[in-house]
């Protein structure tokens, strides 16, 4: 069975889990969502071990039949992820998946995300099997229609309305990404609260040049250029720009970074981690730069945290200098280590 990602969580609601669901598509937004909602009510119903199996070179498929049917100490319902990426599960990865759908162990949920597949790989006996014994859902870029849809959507779970004219300028200056037009209405929402989102106030948020100098703030730190960053950070502050502003940039790329690093450690290429998250020619090189500098997963996550005490901070919840944290993190993320131990 098929199910557009939108019917998902009235699926999810009104059904049991499925015992297969294979995503499959190249919109990254509407795919770590599905994947995080599809998480969500796998714990709600008690699903508490959660096993991660990735197609890399050499990947031995009969794990996939042991750890869907080996016990567990620790838990009696599972979820297993297999993650194909951009990869094809070949002769032996074939005939794995279709003996699997002829025999589904119980209290287990298979969840297998690939990139998209084309119509060759949709007529494989593994997919026709999945499609019969679960769920697939594909996920494509929305189209000019869709996409002012999915806006204001989006925008009322934040408690927002707009005309369609204020709708139509987010997607414009967005270039229809996800990823960016969800950015750009989170933005909103901390600039204005909830309520009526008028044309000056769109156009001041989504077309402010301060947002450029920040991204480019951001941009310099990743490279690891110290003194630039802190004179354009200074320069920010000094114009009258929200710290909220500089704190959400920030967290934007960090979070980012947690996902890329981690799909590099599972050795994905570069280009394609970069084609998936969308970072474009401008940006590879302060992009690489900053993986370079840390290639650890955990090490994104840890300056994620800090952004966590910043925004704390800016809303009075703790105390500190906002501005100062921001300073303090960032050199991190640009290398410079702030103290060192005294032999």
């Amino acid at each position: 069975m098929k199910l557009k990602p939108f019917q998902l969580q009235d699926h999810l609601k009104q059904q049991k889990l499925a015992p297969i669901y294979l995503l499959t598509g190249d919109e990254t937004l509407q795919m770590m969502e599905s994947v995080d909602l599809i998480r969500k009510y796998a714990r709600q119903q008690e699903f508490s071990e959660r096993v991660i199996l990735t197609l890399e070179t050499g990947f031995d498929w009969s794990s996939l039949d042991q750890e869907a049917n080996s016990f567990s100490l620790f838990a009696n319902k599972r979820l297993l992820e297999l993650r194909l990426a951009n990869k094809s599960p070949g002769k032996d990865g074939g005939a794995a998946l279709v003996a699997y759908t002829k025999q589904l162990p119980a209290d287990t949920v298979l969840l297998i995300t690939a990139d998209k597949l084309d119509a060759s790989q949709q007529k494989t006996l593994w997919f026709k099997s999945i499609e019969q014994s679960g769920l697939v859902i594909q996920i494509w870029p929305l189209n000019a229609v869709e996409l002012p849809r999915w806006i204001a959507a989006r925008m009322n779970k934040y408690g927002l309305q707009a005309s369609s004219e204020v709708i139509n300028i987010i997607a414009e200056r967005s270039e229809g990404h996800l990823l960016a037009c969800s950015q750009e209405i989170e933005k909103l929402h901390l600039l204005y609260g909830s309520g009526q989102i008028n044309m000056e106030q769109a156009t001041e948020a989504v077309a402010d040049t301060a947002r450029f100098q920040i991204f480019d703030w951001v941009d310099t730190m990743l490279a690891g250029k110290v003194k630039r960053g802190i004179h354009q950070l200074k320069h920010l502050q000094q114009e009258g720009v929200e710290a909220i502003l500089v704190a959400w940039a920030l967290n934007r790329e960090i979070r980012n970074l947690c996902y890329i690093t981690a799909a590099v450690q599972n050795r994905q290429s570069l280009e394609q981690v970069f084609k998936k998250y969308r970072i474009w020619s401008n940006r590879k090189n302060s992009v690489t730069s900053a993986i370079k500098r840390h290639p650890q997963a955990k090490t994104w996550r840890g300056f994620l945290t800090e952004t966590v005490e910043i925004d704390a901070m800016i809303k009075g919840v703790k105390k500190g200098n906002p501005w100062d944290a921001l300073q303090q993190l960032s050199l991190k993320v640009a290398g410079l280590e702030l103290f060192h131990t005294i032999d």
